[in-house]
């Protein structure tokens, strides 16, 4: 696998699983992002919704089925198919890249695309004809574990490579759907974005592993960190010549942002 361009470096707040069907200023943002894209020979996606204790597991299918990982929504969404391709050969290079670094890794063949990879994918690359190889979180693990994988995977961008990390900026579910709203509550998530923003623009890469101390109301935005981690994978990734850049903002149930960040584009 051999490309002279290096390709881009991308997180994305995929929000709720309705964005499937209802489309928005972020769903067109993803329309477009697809098609300004150099095209990719394959994607490596980090999800919130892969998130396993354990080795990190990587999907090595041929072909990835699409994971409803959802419930009590309406029944189109259900009747929703992305037939994405796998890419096995990739997969077993990215297993033996991490178990090279020390990082214990294992392939799984029968591991779907779960609705934080397709979700993106459905917009960006609606043909589904680019080849997709998931890598799974750990959530008891930290940021600067994440960000290591990343680091190791990093040599894959010169090969044609697209890194897409899908979380959500912030993710305070229970804040959403609290029978008393907290009257601070989007002072609290636009101080928390406002920062993951400078500090991706301004490469405090540092501040951002260590958000948890550093962050405005981190704690707050994400009660549990599983949908931040794909930011610090992403951030792995990333060299030291470039600049962030905020590609996308906006809201999704007043409190829930669906901001975009993008390296190398």
């Amino acid at each position: 696998m051999s490309n002279p361009i290096r390709m881009p470096a991308l997180f994305l707040s995929h929000g709720s699983p309705m964005m499937a069907i209802e489309h928005s200023s972020t769903t067109e943002f993803f329309k477009q992002l697809g098609k300004d894209l150099p095209t990719p020979k394959a994607i490596v996606i980090f999800s919130a919704h892969f998130d396993y204790r354990g080795p990190t597991f990587i999907t090595s299918g041929h072909t990835l089925g699409t994971i409803h990982d959802f419930y009590g929504f309406p029944q189109p969404l259900y009747d929703i198919q992305y037939p994405a391709n796998g890419a096995p050969q990739l997969a077993e290079q990215i297993q033996q890249m991490l178990s090279s670094a020390g990082i214990e890794a294992a392939t799984v063949a029968d591991q779907g695309l779960d609705h934080g990879a397709w979700i993106p994918m459905l917009y960006m690359f609606p043909n589904h004809d680019i080849p997709i190889v998931q890598v799974s979180l750990n959530s008891t693990k930290d940021a600067i574990a994440h960000f290591e994988i990343g680091r190791w995977l990093r040599p894959l961008r010169e090969q044609g490579v697209l890194f897409v990390g899908s979380g959500g900026i912030s993710h305070n579910l229970r804040e959403v759907f609290a029978p008393n709203a907290d009257p601070s509550r989007v002072a609290k998530v636009n101080a928390f974005t406002d920062w993951v923003g400078e500090e991706v623009k301004n490469g405090r890469v540092d501040a951002l592993l260590d958000y948890q101390a550093q962050a405005p109301h981190a704690l707050y935005n994400h009660p549990t960190p599983e949908h931040y981690l794909p930011l610090p994978s992403i951030l792995g990734t990333t060299y030291e010549d470039e600049k962030g850049q905020v590609m996308h903002r906006a809201m999704d149930l007043e409190i829930l942002a669906l901001d975009a960040y993008g390296y190398g584009v």
